[in-house]
């Protein structure tokens, strides 16, 4: 019978052990959640391989188009920047040439609202007007929507002697959040419908194994 030194000892260990156990046992835990790890980290099959985005040409509207070209080249789309909505539509109509769709934002605006108090309570809101122009069983569809991301953060006038900086670095998140939403609805709109029939076949297949649907969230 163990002693009390070493009972002791394999106390100690197994304590030692525990944040590791704890890590590998999260781990196993999220792998069985890929969908929400990887997200839309990986290339997709689209009906349509090219888009243009075509963004204003102004101080405003040009950080989107980074993070906006960023987010889709990562899903595998071959994105055009130097396209404009009349050389899409012309490139469409041309017998034989690769169709392109078009994603277009207008009217990218930010409004700030303030509630003055002991701090300064800051809302800022970031709106665009989004089209999105694809291929729907063989025939072009297009699509708008307004969008609308927002962030609030506390500012103390007092306590800063330069420029808001947390300002500057809100409206990046928030430029990049709006890249994001443009993302996800382009995907929702631009991927392959699945018809009733092959959801079920699907299914079928599927039983007793890991599914290979792709799930796309509602924009």
């Amino acid at each position: 019978m163990p002693n009390k030194s070493s009972r002791q000892k394999l106390a100690t260990a197994l304590l030692a052990a525990l944040p590791m156990f704890a890590v590998l046992g999260a781990t196993a835990g999220l792998s069985g959640c890929g969908f929400q790890l990887r997200g839309y980290g990986e290339s997709m099959l689209f009906d349509v391989a090219k888009t243009a985005v075509i963004v204003e040409d102004n101080r405003t509207s040009f950080p989107l188009k980074l993070p906006l070209t960023r987010r889709l080249e990562a899903l595998g789309v071959d994105v055009i920047t130097n396209m404009t909505l009349a050389d899409v539509a012309n490139n469409n109509q041309r017998a034989g040439a690769e169709t392109i769709a078009a994603i277009t934002v207008n009217n990218i605006r930010f409004k700030r609202y303030e509630l003055v108090g002991v701090l300064t309570e800051i809302r800022l809101v970031l709106s665009a007007d989004v089209s999105y122009q694809s291929i729907e069983n063989g025939k072009p569809i297009t699509l708008t929507n307004p969008i609308q991301v927002e962030r609030s953060y506390q500012y103390n006038e007092a306590s800063v002697s330069t420029d808001d900086q947390q300002g500057d670095q809100i409206r990046d998140w928030l430029y990049d959040s709006l890249a994001r939403r443009i993302t996800d609805q382009y995907v929702a709109i631009a991927l392959p419908k699945v018809t009733p029939a092959s959801a079920n076949t699907s299914a079928q297949i599927g039983k007793g194994s890991a599914s290979n649907a792709i799930i796309v969230p509602k924009p």
